[in-house]
């Protein structure tokens, strides 16, 4: 069957880009669980290991974590420039080969910062943070928050599937063994799959959803909230009239609180844990169930926010993970406190699940020819923050 055929056409051949979507969404199941979310598991062991302070160990990775955003305004320039494939392999490769580096060649911390942070966090956060989203975002118009969801939900699945997973192997093995396995499924599954990889629709003569004419939609003037009708296509902003809108701006921000809440606890959620009398693989199975939390939610709200206010669900599910971190502060692995810590776990699993509707909003409102760019901004705005968070 050739997938590149409208979904709307009569011989009900699916749309390309539910493909791309499927191909996405393997992709980032294992770099999702691997680094994404499997660095939550490798925190305490790097520490141990390099005999270095919880303290330092946070550090490498919160700037790891930031990574993302400190080189969003040129990988977004390069992306919406060049196309998203064309940074997708060899960053691919990079990551992979930092990985193998991690295995053989890292003895002290200063080795590992510099590998860790200098290939495998860069390749991955290029890759799988902005030319993953970016490329999927072209795709869709009236889908966009479902297909971008289904793609974060499979991170998070990735997540429930590799945390536990990876926990286990370094307990039984090393992390150097777990390491050097990332870098061989890097090499064998995910670079293989660039191959089917697609920048755009009209690559294929094909239009955003599998429409057979461009929309005709109400465009809202982001400035003040006002809506006029236009009769043309919905248009996309440049970044200079995207930055003097509000919106812009609360979006902005909005992302960059609840990106240091989250990236707070993330880094140093097993150690946390363990501190609340939580043993180590305990800690990392219910980091598992976070993330398929996670993972649901994010399927649920992506169908809801096609339909429903997104900042309506953005203001719900933000108030939901600030309870969840109140009860871990006072929750502890016995009697009721038990409880909490569960708790906890389902509100962290819901309210961490919306933070990808703000990317969906930003393609909603701004378009497809200048996502990356705009993207790579509100990441390199917050970035720094994300640093000292934890």
């Amino acid at each position: 069957m050739d997938p590149r055929q409208d979904s709307t056409s009569d011989s009900q051949k699916l749309y390309y880009g539910w493909w791309m979507v499927a191909l996405t969404s393997g992709m980032i199941f294992f770099a999702s669980g691997i680094f994404f979310r499997g660095f939550t598991v490798l925190v305490p062991f790097i520490r141990d290991a390099l005999g270095i302070t919880q303290a330092q160990t946070n550090l490498i990775f919160s700037i790891a974590r930031a990574e993302g955003g400190l080189e969003g305004p040129f990988a977004g320039w390069l992306i919406d420039r060049f196309g998203n494939r064309k940074l997708l392999v060899p960053c691919i490769i990079l990551a992979a080969l930092g990985y193998f580096a991690l295995s053989f060649f890292v003895s002290n911390v200063w080795m590992f910062a510099l590998v860790y942070l200098g290939m495998v966090s860069l390749g991955n956060s290029i890759a799988f943070q902005h030319a993953m989203f970016a490329g999927l975002n072209q795709w869709f118009r009236r889908r966009r928050s479902l297909a971008i969801s289904i793609l974060a939900a499979t991170a998070s699945l990735g997540g429930l599937v590799m945390v536990p997973t990876m926990n286990a192997l370094i307990t039984r093995y090393s992390w150097q063994t777990a390491t050097l396995l990332s870098g061989v499924l890097y090499t064998i599954i995910l670079l293989p799959l660039t191959i089917w990889f697609r920048n755009r629709p009209e690559d294929l003569g094909l239009l955003p959803d599998g429409d057979k004419t461009p929309p005709i939609a109400s465009v809202a003037d982001m400035g003040n909230g006002a809506s006029e009708t236009v009769g043309a296509e919905l248009r996309d902003y440049t970044v200079k009239e995207a930055v003097r809108t509000q919106a812009y701006w609360l979006l902005l921000v909005g992302a960059g609180l609840r990106q240091m809440a989250t990236l707070g606890i993330l880094v140093s959620l097993i150690p946390i844990l363990e501190t609340k009398g939580v043993t180590r693989q305990e800690a990392a199975n219910l980091a598992g169930v976070m993330f398929g939390i996670n993972f649901v939610a994010r399927l649920g709200l992506g169908w809801l926010a096609d339909n429903w206010s997104k900042s309506m669900i953005l203001g719900i599910t933000l108030s939901i993970e600030a309870i969840g971190f109140l009860f871990l502060f006072i929750g502890e692995w016995h009697g009721f406190g038990v409880v909490l810590i569960l708790l906890f776990i389902l509100s962290q699993g819901i309210g961490d699940g919306a933070g990808i509707i703000i990317w969906a909003a930003v393609g909603e409102y701004y378009g497809r020819d200048r996502f990356a760019t705009l993207r790579g901004y509100i990441t390199f705005a917050f970035s720094w923050a994300l640093i000292a968070s934890p």
